[in-house]
């Protein structure tokens, strides 16, 4: 046994056992009394490998919502459509610039409340650890010539890690043509209804049929962050506000789907019915479902917060 002040550390046959609250310490116990030079050597090899652990950078992330950035995306001018980007930094946004053009701005430093509105934020997002763009705005009010363009999105924490996004958009003067994905023997979608809710930290009633849970990750909006359950294989992806409507084959979702990026979690604001309208997708064991909230809402109770989510969803085949 090695024993000092703020150091405790036994080894038996069957492992070691370490209290400390003192590395300093621990590391001056080590040097001036070691009792098994092959115990300290297994310690501090220990250690070494923790901290190297400790320090590798968390990388913040840009994702892609309802689209792939693979892809240049489509749009008429004036009239282009909801293009969501979520940006997620572990250690808080230090940076958040945005470059089209001639157009830069760093959103995590902006004074000016109109570039923010510009990209669907009411504050700056500096110190935050995720943030949704919206880039409809931008593309409607500044962008009125057909062309493809590009935006180069760049997050930097406060850990000084960055990483960068380009997202490419065509506008065009008239909607595109496109040819429909419906055949005559095109199997159609089923369509029904769901509720997800959850008291408190209670298990997430209705939840299994999707197999996902979640958490709450805000308690002033009641934001949750829908995630695959334990141990499954569910992919999850957010769509466009229309997708819900114009989706009607097992082809055209599937398609859809393949299209996506695929996103770590789905976060939904469920105060004041703020969740309304949002759609996204949950897949697993081959099986594709699109999901539309109709309805949110969180009150307090007893038990814990009441979370409700209500919306329909279409789904292939038989619904288990």
């Amino acid at each position: 046994m090695l024993n000092c002040r703020g150091v405790n550390i036994r080894a038996r046959e069957d492992g070691i056992r370490c209290g400390y609250y003192d590395l300093h310490r621990l590391g001056y116990c080590l040097m001036m009394k070691p009792d098994n030079y092959a115990f300290v050597l297994l310690l501090l090899g220990l250690f070494a490998f923790i901290g190297a652990s400790a320090d590798e950078p968390r990388m913040p992330e840009i994702t892609a919502q309802g689209f792939s950035a693979d892809h240049p995306q489509n749009g008429v001018a004036g009239e282009y459509p909801r293009l969501r980007v979520r940006i997620e930094a572990i250690d808080r946004i230090k940076e958040l610039t945005i470059k089209e053009r001639s157009y830069e701005v760093d959103l995590a430093l902006t004074k000016d409340k109109y570039n923010l509105q510009l990209f669907g934020l009411d504050q700056s997002p500096r110190s935050y650890p995720d943030v949704t763009l919206n880039l409809q705005k931008y593309i409607n009010e500044k962008i009125d010539k057909e062309g493809q363009y590009e935006f180069q999105i760049l997050v930097t924490d406060k850990s000084d890690n960055t990483v960068e996004k380009i997202i490419s958009v065509h506008v065009h003067e008239t909607k595109p043509a496109t040819e429909s994905d419906i055949g005559e023997d095109a199997s159609l979608l089923q369509t029904d209804l769901f509720t997800l809710q959850r008291t408190g930290i209670e298990t997430v009633k209705g939840a299994r049929l999707f197999d996902i849970d979640w958490k709450n990750t805000d308690n002033t909006t009641v934001t949750i962050r829908i995630t695959k359950s334990e141990n499954s294989n569910t992919r999850l992806r957010m769509l466009d506000k229309s997708d819900f409507d114009r989706m009607q084959t097992i082809n055209q979702l599937a398609q859809r789907v393949a299209d996506l990026e695929e996103v770590k979690a789905i976060v939904l604001t469920t105060a004041n019915n703020k969740a309304a309208g949002e759609v996204f997708s949950i897949s697993h064991d081959d099986k594709h479902y699109i999901l539309k909230v109709v309805e949110s809402s969180a009150y307090p109770s007893a038990r814990g917060t009441i979370v409700t989510v209500k919306g329909s969803y279409k789904y292939q085949g038989i619904a288990e």
